[in-house]
Formats: structure tokens, C-alpha cells, sequence
């Protein structure tokens, strides 16, 4: 389900994490308009990008895929924002 102010890519399937281990992180600094969610895979001891969100007055859908193509980041599933 889209998001109303993100663009979201989805980078691995929430089902493969720890429960409970998810966080939020900021890519650059406050005001990029790009955050991460990032948790431990099942078994795993180090945290791992589960999504992207692009703020959607700071990207176009177009502008937070180019971003993920130029960071080599291959989504699993992207979806543009809510439309108003």
C-alpha cells in the first residue's frame, strides 16, 4: 500500500528479520529527504537495508529511482507515493 509522503523501495521481505530489531536511519544528513529502515536478518549479527523511503516533496518517483540505480540498489518492490 503506497505511503502518502514517501516513495518506498522495499530492498528484502520484512519476513526475513528479527522481530523487533527495525530502526530508522538517516541517509546524509537530516534534511536529504532519503531514510532507511534497517534490522538484523534472522541468524544474523550486523543490520541490513530493508527499505528505502524517499521524502515525496524532495524526489519525484523518477528522482528516488535514479538514486537507487546510482547507489547499485536493486528494490525487490517499489512504490511511488500516494497521490492527494
Amino acid at each position: 500500500m503506497p505511503l502518502p509522503n514517501f516513495h518506498a523501495a522495499r530492498m528484502v521481505n520484512p519476513g526475513k528479520f528479527k522481530e523487533g530489531s527495525f530502526r530508522v536511519i538517516n541517509i546524509g544528513d537530516k534534511n536529504s529527504g532519503i531514510t532507511a529502515i534497517v534490522g538484523r536478518l534472522t541468524g544474523e549479527k550486523t543490520t541490513t537495508i530493508q527499505s528505502y523511503r524517499f521524502d515525496k516533496d524532495k524526489f519525484t518517483a523518477a528522482e528516488a529511482k535514479k538514486w537507487l540505480s546510482d547507489h547499485d540498489a536493486k528494490p525487490i518492490e517499489f512504490e511511488a507515493a500516494k497521490k492527494d
